[in-house]
């Protein structure tokens, strides 16, 4: 089957990309964690510890919310050992029983602590389960698996005091699914007669028919069967959620666990309707008729509908639907917003409305945060350094011509399917030769990296999401509108060639760092100690060093070697030190453990040159 061969085009590409970065640090868990953690739309970022493999317990990632009380539990199972032209499948006994291993860290964390080298992240971990033990009300378990799990059957585990406990399968189905809807919104027709034999009726909301301005909309209210709704994502999926900032594609937390539950229920099923609060969604156009002459309407076909609040729901009956539940008699109510977007230009109607798509869902999404680098990442600024990554060449150093570019990915997989658009061979070799896949830079990548090299290894620290937002933050004025004299929405400020090439210098600069500590063979806390390096060789160093010259050579030059050595093993030991009896790793999220660091290590380290 074709779209067989799209998947493991894609899986070939993904596990590529793992290889040549697993090869760099001797891990291949590692960076496939991270790989996959890109596409998983969580704001807050785990810790990604030195792997704790032993016996029947593994682990490779946590991260504690304790004002919610929720653990998640991250377990890897990578394999890039499969036969050739042939899907790599898993099912659920196997996927149960690796989801068992992260459980078994939870349930023994005494005897991991008791046998634990300080030194190491999972040291930290089974010491916050033990002291944390009656304040932890749901544990999440990720399972990260290189396989295809296609059934989707749902995983149950129950953990002893522990009220909720859900498991998360995160396979390459659900992240190809993801990649393909990263890309763009393609047109698409739903017929509710033609193919479900039935139709939706909604009522039609007055609109001021006076109103000015680019944006133009009618907007419906009405209810949808939970069943028809369940079919309509069985059949169509991911293409439903593609303009879903959080694209959920699976029921998950407490929240979608009460959704099951009432959907399994018979007395409280009816009810379902007054309990939810519904989805909000638009679409581009439909066959909508009036009925009669009432403020009903009849929609027999819709183009490009998009559920942009409300995946959480949908997820939820999909999965009731899927487990044999029966929906008669469920509605789900809803609103439509058919978006007619007037521009001459087709690049300004795409980003018109990508601009109204992204305030309805974020106004719509007031039940769950919002990551903010999806909700942005259609910006003019975003979209400028795209444009300089496509046509800014890597200088030569031998003066033979530019061969190649750095390739920023403003889209999740966007790298991976626009290998997928060329044909296999000689077309696909030549777009990977002017972008090589070490070359490949994500926009929270770009983040973290300008964050450290500014002085904010804390932020860094926090993660992919954080970082971007203060990232956008100090750039403000890149992507912030004002009005000109004519009266024109525009930014207030344009980046130039030479903006990219520092923001590209930034990320030279830490992957010069990584190299170095990755070498030293350092034990824990690897991630941290990399930031906090990156953020004092800036803070001391800076002055010395300039990043258009990085730029130009693509590298720092190796009289940089030692002094980075000296200060990452500095970092290392102070978080160590400093943070006492506190998590190592919640302690380097805090702006006071920078200022600390500065303080007690600055006046040595400067001595270095």
């Amino acid at each position: 089957m074709r779209e067989d061969k799209k998947k493991l085009d894609f899986l070939n590409e993904f596990i590529d990309s793992v290889e040549t970065k697993g090869s760099t640090i001797g891990s291949r868990e590692t960076p496939f964690f991270a790989e996959m953690f890109a596409y998983m739309d969580q704001e807050d970022e785990p810790s990604i510890i030195f792997p704790y493999n032993k016996k029947n317990i593994k682990l490779n990632g946590y991260i504690y919310q304790e004002e919610t009380g929720i653990l998640s539990l991250y377990i890897v199972d990578y394999d890039n050992d499969f036969e050739e032209g042939t899907l790599p499948e898993i099912n659920k006994t196997v996927l149960t029983e690796v989801a068992n291993k992260a459980k078994r860290f939870y349930t023994n964390a005494e005897t991991v602590l008791a046998n634990a080298d300080r030194s190491l992240e999972f040291y930290d971990l089974a010491k916050l389960i033990i002291e944390k033990k009656n304040e932890i009300d749901e544990v999440d378990i990720y399972v990260l698996t290189s396989k295809f799990y296609l059934t989707n059957k749902p995983i149950e585990i129950n953990i002893p005091g522990v009220q909720t406990v859900n498991i998360h399968i995160w396979d390459m189905d659900r992240i190809y699914r993801l990649s393909e809807a990263e890309q763009s919104i393609r047109d698409f027709d739903i017929e509710f007669e033609k193919d479900y034999n039935q139709a939706i009726e909604m009522m039609y909301v007055p609109k001021n028919i006076h109103s000015k301005g680019n944006y133009n909309f009618d907007c419906y209210i009405g209810y949808i069967p939970a069943k028809l709704l369940a079919e309509l994502y069985d059949d169509w999926g991911p293409k439903l959620v593609e303009r879903n900032v959080r694209s959920f594609l699976q029921a998950r937390g407490g929240t979608n666990k009460g959704i099951r539950d009432t959907l399994k229920d018979s007395v409280q099923r009816e009810m379902f309707v007054a309990y939810n609060n519904g989805i909000s969604s638009v679409a581009k156009d439909g066959d909508i008729e009036q009925i009669g002459n009432t403020n009903l309407y009849r929609i027999t076909r819709i183009t490009s509908w998009q559920i942009v609040n409300g995946g959480q729901t949908t997820a939820s009956i999909h999965q009731a639907y899927k487990s044999g539940v029966n929906l008669d008699g469920v509605y789900v109510q809803s609103k439509l917003t058919i978006i007619k977007v007037a521009a001459e230009d087709e690049q300004d109607r795409h980003l018109l409305e990508d601009e109204m798509v992204s305030k309805i869902s974020e106004f719509a999404n007031t039940q769950n945060k919002i990551n903010k680098s999806d909700l942005l990442a259609n910006t003019r600024f975003m979209s400028d350094i795209e444009k300089y990554s496509r046509s800014l060449w890597i200088p030569s150093l031998d003066n033979r011509k530019e061969e190649s570019k750095w390739y920023f990915e403003r889209a999740r997989g966007q790298y991976m399917v626009d290998i997928g658009r060329r044909i296999t061979g000689k077309e696909q070799n030549a777009f990977r030769k002017v972008f090589p896949k070490e070359n490949v830079i994500t926009k929270v990548e770009l983040a973290k990296y300008f964050m450290s090299w500014e002085g904010h290894p804390h932020v860094s620290s926090k993660g992919g999401e954080e970082a971007f937002k203060q990232f956008m933050n100090l750039n403000s004025q890149y992507w912030k509108q004002t009005t000109d004299e004519d009266g024109r929405s525009v930014s207030i400020k344009s980046i130039d060639s030479d903006y990219y090439k520092l923001l590209i210098a930034r990320k030279i600069t830490n992957s010069y760092v990584t190299k170095i500590v990755t070498e030293m063979n350092l034990k824990g806390y690897r991630a941290n100690v990399i930031y906090y390096t990156i953020a004092m060789l800036g803070y001391l160093y800076g002055k010395d060093i300039d990043l258009i010259e990085v730029w130009e050579k693509q590298s720092l030059t190796n009289r940089w070697d030692s002094i980075i050595k000296t200060i990452a093993q500095n970092a290392l030991n102070y978080l160590r030190d400093s943070a006492g009896d506190r998590n190592v790793t919640q302690w380097a999220k805090q702006s006071a453990c920078w200022e600390e660091f500065k303080e007690e290590s600055a006046a040595v380290l400067s001595q270095l040159i």
